[in-house]
């Protein structure tokens, strides 16, 4: 009894994350079906224990509770949602594994994957890891959920047992795979380029656009500008965001692409020269393609994408997000000049 009522204690930080999870499903694009694998949870777990006599306490797991705990309840400060939900399903695991020893968490690993697999973000988070458009990474979301499946047939079916070693060897080689793919964006930090958008930028001439209602109540902390550029026939537009208090009105700049139901074509980082760099979009929609230049700044540092600029955010800050867009027209490399002929202009005499 002792032991069950302490396992019901450490679903607490997820029940804390229910309204922020319902809110999720309910008015996000991208995790609009991520409940689903919270229900496949529920048949997951009663399958996998089944007629299964569990362990004794196993205090290793304190190794994996402890941080994921705190992970949890900090979420408050660290302000990151995705993780606060991540770090609570985690938190129950660890907790069953201690309670119950590795031999019947290891059967309970693939629910609690299909569990994680409903984490907010994380079609995004799959689809910038490895480079997939959206649809791609529901799919690939949804054949992980059928392989934990299998995986937990194949325990229940043949006695297969995964050792605790080897778990923590694949948590590693992921983690670090992860890391190093996205070392370059998250640890950059440039020259701040905080610009003045005059009337006359180099050849360009521009003017403010009102901004409409949605993209204001948006920001209902932060300061939105936008622009509109013209050379010729060049037209560039600008966003331009001083961020407020709220980390949650900034998103990266694909995520809002694709939630509008464009396709993003590629998403890199692009160096302008050693100390500064942006991140490339392009992105098309029908007969639409747009390259997207995006950076984040402060008065010290700039960076060109939003998991670096997440690592620097702090409320009450002074930072800056950057958008600019141009369409794509014979070539992608006439309009990638022309606005870096427009970045130079509004950085003045330095040479970009």
């Amino acid at each position: 009894m002792k032991k069950l009522v302490l396992l019901l204690a450490s679903a607490v930080p997820l029940g804390v994350n229910c309204a922020y999870l319902l809110e999720a499903w309910r008015s996000s694009r991208l995790d609009q079906f991520d409940w689903i694998f919270y229900l496949l949870t529920v048949p997951a777990v009663a399958v996998a224990l089944r007629k299964e006599k569990l362990g004794k306490c196993d205090f290793t797991a304190l190794f994996l509770l402890l941080p994921m705990l705190a992970g949890a309840l900090t979420t408050a400060y660290h302000q990151i949602n995705a993780l606060g939900v991540a770090t609570a399903v985690l938190t129950i695991y660890a907790a069953f594994w201690l309670l119950f020893s590795w031999q019947s968490a290891a059967l309970l690993l693939p629910a609690a994957v299909i569990m994680l697999l409903g984490t907010p973000s994380s079609s995004y988070a799959v689809s910038l890891v490895l480079m997939v458009p959206v649809y791609a990474a529901w799919g690939i979301k949804f054949l992980l959920a059928a392989g934990c499946l299998l995986w937990i047939w194949g325990n229940w079916k043949f006695a297969w047992r995964i050792k605790k070693s080897t778990v923590v060897f694949t948590a590693a080689v992921l983690g670090s795979s992860c890391l190093l793919l996205h070392t370059g964006e998250i640890y950059f930090e440039g020259k701040s380029l905080v610009p003045e958008f005059a009337a006359h930028v180099g050849e360009f001439w521009g003017r403010d656009i009102q901004v409409d209602e949605n993209t204001r109540r948006f920001f209902v902390t932060s300061q939105v500008r936008q622009y509109r550029y013209t050379k010729v026939n060049i037209d560039i537009s600008v966003l331009a965001v001083q961020c407020g208090s709220d980390i949650h009105e900034i998103h990266p700049a694909s995520h809002c692409l694709r939630t509008s139901r464009w396709t993003v074509n590629s998403e890199n980082i692009y160096y302008l020269q050693d100390n500064f760099a942006v991140t490339e979009i392009d992105a098309q929609k029908g007969r639409n393609r747009y390259l997207v230049w995006v950076w984040y700044s402060s008065e010290k540092f700039s960076t060109p994408g939003f998991l670096g600029f997440r690592r620097h955010f702090r409320p009450g800050g002074k930072y800056y997000t950057y958008q600019i867009a141009i369409p794509v027209y014979s070539e992608l490399e006439k309009s990638r000049n022309e606005l870096q002929n427009f970045v130079r202009a509004l950085k003045g005499k330095a040479e970009l």
